[in-house]
């Protein structure tokens, strides 16, 4: 059974506060906004870093990782994401001037970092057993969610979006959904700006998961903006009752 571990959740920066970044099994991390607080022996097991999209909140520890591991790893890195994610991550941040182009570093082994560039609605192969289908999303940075399958179940991992269709549509096929991962960055009365901004709120999320017709599956939110937090989670009780709850760092959900 794989799972999904949260080590940040939250979608902006506070004291106590942690920027997305997810665990999927062992080997594979979903985002790298907090991944370097992983212990040392943890992150020498992460082979690849799925990016959802090249916001600053979601790639800003990559740098650290790979700083941090490529004296004792033996193998690369895989970063894989969109063209224009990865594209965004070359020119304005692993460019030698911002952050050192570790992709350019080469160890005794290989070099440091090796971008790969998904593969919209295909399913990969990842590390640890598990698969995973890239879909454009209505976010910018070449945003991508990702639906996620094992051998024992499936999941739905929206990434930053704001109102879209296509994950949607696809999620609609997964036969053994177990849990919908859903960003919520802002409360209801603030519609405007999540609209303005591409995301979503708990009013806008429930009409987006009217699309799944029929699923009444676990909600997680996550990707929060911390200072309205509480109020999110209210709007969230009165939408969702108890299908939906917060993320926290530490939770872990099995698929």
């Amino acid at each position: 059974m794989a799972f999904l571990e949260v080590i940040g959740s939250d979608g902006g920066k506070q004291p106590g506060s942690h920027l997305v970044s997810m665990r999927l099994g062992p080997s594979v991390l979903i985002d790298a906004g907090s991944g370097s607080s992983l212990r040392d022996t943890e992150l020498a097991e992460i082979e690849m870093v799925l990016i959802t999209h090249a916001h600053l909140d979601h790639i800003v520890e990559l740098g650290f990782i790979a700083d941090a591991t490529v004296s004792f790893r033996d193998r690369p890195i895989r970063v894989a994401a969109s063209h224009a994610c990865l594209e965004a991550i070359r020119t304005h941040y692993m460019n030698d001037l911002v952050w050192p182009d570790f992709a350019r570093i080469r160890t005794s082994t290989g070099f440091a970092i090796v971008y790969e560039e998904l593969e919209d609605e295909r399913w990969l192969p990842l590390p640890g057993g598990v698969a995973v289908m890239p879909v454009p999303v209505n976010h910018g940075a070449g945003a991508r969610g990702f639906l996620l399958r094992s051998e024992t179940g499936s999941a739905i991992y929206t990434g930053d979006t704001g109102p879209t269709t296509r994950l949607w549509e696809q999620a609609s096929k997964l036969p053994d959904l177990k849990f919908i991962v859903a960003e919520v960055s802002f409360p209801d009365r603030m519609q405007d700006v999540a609209i303005a901004s591409d995301h979503l709120t708990p009013e806008m999320l429930a009409h987006e998961l009217s699309l799944l017709e029929g699923v009444q599956v676990p909600v997680y939110a996550f990707h929060l903006k911390p200072w309205f937090r509480q109020e999110i989670d209210r709007d969230l009780a009165r939408r969702f009752s108890d299908r939906a709850v917060l993320l926290m760092r530490g939770d872990r959900l099995l698929f």
